[in-house]
């Protein structure tokens, strides 16, 4: 798959992202931060890429979830 044809699909997932990502740190700049970060580790993951779009929506989640369980550990501990 191409560039932009990765581009586009991540797209459709992009609001989806951002909103599990608001929902779990309720704060819009850290949300913003998390849901980019997720969108580019999906873009790398083969996984992601040869998966059906049911998967690819718990991937989403589950990534979101992972990355702002990951920033919010990190500002805890600073």
């Amino acid at each position: 798959m191409d560039f932009q044809s990765k581009i586009k699909i991540l797209k459709q997932y992009e609001a989806e992202c951002y909103q599990v990502c608001f929902y779990l740190t309720d704060d819009s700049e850290a949300a913003g931060r998390a849901a980019e970060e997720t969108i580019v580790d999906l873009f790398a993951s083969a996984t992601f890429w040869s998966a059906d779009e049911a998967v690819r929506r718990k991937a989403i989640r589950a990534a979101a979830f992972r990355r702002c369980v990951e920033l919010l550990k990190r500002a805890v501990a600073v």
